[in-house]
């Protein structure tokens, strides 16, 4: 082999190249078609419960657990297969409240697979939602929206606050509406909520904990950050909605001692 004509020399080199060339294509081909199947769809479709406890301290130590399920960025267009899973793993445990976060929906959206969606969940306490920014940029959330959502036995806490009597003591729920659009008052929101008193603050936005003020407010359930949006392996989040930048997702200690959860989303707006 060491003593090949040169022309034979040249033609291996050459096939080689060429067999590495189609190796470096398949791959990269392959590596497009897993992406592209789990971001269209594996991932829209996949479903992941998280389970945490957290402690009001203002409530009793004699009050009983509650059991709240967290919702955010629905944007239902249609009761699809996720959908319909959602709703059976939420009714499966039992909550005493629901709470959505905004976003409920998407352009196209259809009033009767929200109707369907919303009154197929079940909660002791209620199920309670904030508008989110598409539902303002879609008009539904000034549309056809709150007459849907009413019809289906949810309240909407656009800037308002309700009080939750439980056994052997009570809390407030208050939500305001998006601060993206400018729908947002939590001096509204909180006003005649006693001070002090344990209060879970509903929001579509995260960055509304910047602004809590003096309210004493305890728990703050956010969305709109779907999680990064766009994240890949090792290389970790590539872009994320306005407004969240630093509340991705999960759990975190916040101003004034309160918590804050930002839930990663149901659905998915415009990209994956």
């Amino acid at each position: 082999a060491a003593d090949a004509p040169p022309a034979v020399t040249r033609a291996r080199s050459a096939t080689a190249s060429r067999w590495l060339l189609r190796m470096v294509i398949g791959l990269w081909v392959a590596s497009g078609a897993v992406l592209a199947t789990d971001a269209l769809l594996v991932e829209p479709n996949w479903i992941q419960v998280r389970r945490s406890i957290e402690y009001l301290r203002p409530l009793p130590a004699r009050t009983p657990d509650l059991m709240l399920v967290h919702l955010s960025d629905l944007h239902l267009g249609r009761l699809g297969m996720r959908e319909r899973r959602a709703i059976e793993l939420i009714n499966q445990a039992r909550p005493d409240l629901i709470v959505i976060t905004g976003d409920l929906t998407r352009p196209g959206s259809s009033p009767r697979a929200l109707d369907v969606f919303l009154s197929s969940l079940h909660a002791r306490h209620g199920i309670y939602i904030v508008w989110g920014e598409h539902d303002y940029w879609d008009g539904v959330a000034t549309g056809w929206g709150p007459e849907v959502v009413r019809g289906a036995n949810v309240t909407i806490l656009d800037n308002d606050h309700r009080r939750i009597d439980l056994p052997r003591g009570r809390l407030y729920l208050a939500g305001v509406g998006d601060a993206s659009t400018g729908h947002d008052s939590l001096r509204r929101a909180m006003a005649r909520v006693p001070h002090r008193a344990p209060t879970i603050l509903m929001s579509h936005a995260p960055e509304i904990v910047h602004a809590l003020g003096n309210w004493g407010i305890n728990l703050i359930l956010a969305g709109r950050s779907h999680g990064g949006q766009v994240r890949l392996p090792w290389i970790g989040t590539l872009w994320t909605p306005f407004g969240a930048p630093e509340f991705r997702d999960g759990w975190f200690d916040v101003e004034r001692g309160a918590r804050l959860h930002v839930n990663p989303g149901l659905g998915t707006s415009w990209l994956p």
